[in-house]
């Protein structure tokens, strides 16, 4: 039985709102809110009500009275990179024809070094990206992508003269 008071409190301490824990637990705020006011005693999501608390399901409860004691350590929040981009992006031809050029010119690549060439070059390449990426097809294994004739060079380092 979740003890109403205590929660609130944990909310309080912790600065959520009563519908950002519904969201962080995957649960509707209504839920939280009949915790809160008591008029339901008990939920089937306690340990991530209690994970999100910064706490234990033993507190909420009432069988211990430190708020810290047997609580979970937090969830790492995932690192994300933010962008806000208004892009315009070209037809699918266009941007297959840049993917091609990127992954020829990153031929021979481990699959590791070539997720992290892609990470880096498509932001940029998106940005540059105003028609379709010329790549010249040839016969002869040292091909490159031509020059784009904005004259940004944005192949791996490796592959430029």
């Amino acid at each position: 039985m979740i003890d109403g008071e205590r929660l609130a409190e944990r909310l309080k301490a912790n600065g959520l709102s009563q519908s950002e824990l519904a969201r962080r637990v995957g649960i509707s705020q209504q839920t939280i809110h009949k915790l809160v006011v008591g008029q339901s005693r008990g939920s089937t999501h306690i340990a991530a009500i209690a994970r999100e608390l910064a706490t234990s399901p033993a507190y909420l409860t009432g069988d211990v009275d430190d708020p810290h004691e047997g609580a979970a350590p937090p969830r790492p929040r995932p690192t994300v990179q933010v962008a806000t981009m208004q892009v315009l992006l070209p037809d699918q031809r266009a941007l297959a024809r840049m993917f091609l050029g990127i992954l020829k010119a990153s031929e021979g690549m481990s699959q590791d070094a070539l997720s992290d060439e892609l990470a880096r070059m498509l932001p940029k390449g998106l940005g540059l990206l105003q028609g379709p990426l010329v790549f010249e097809d040839s016969d002869d294994a040292d091909a490159t992508p031509a020059e784009p004739e904005d004259g940004h060079d944005d192949r791996p380092a490796r592959q430029r003269a």
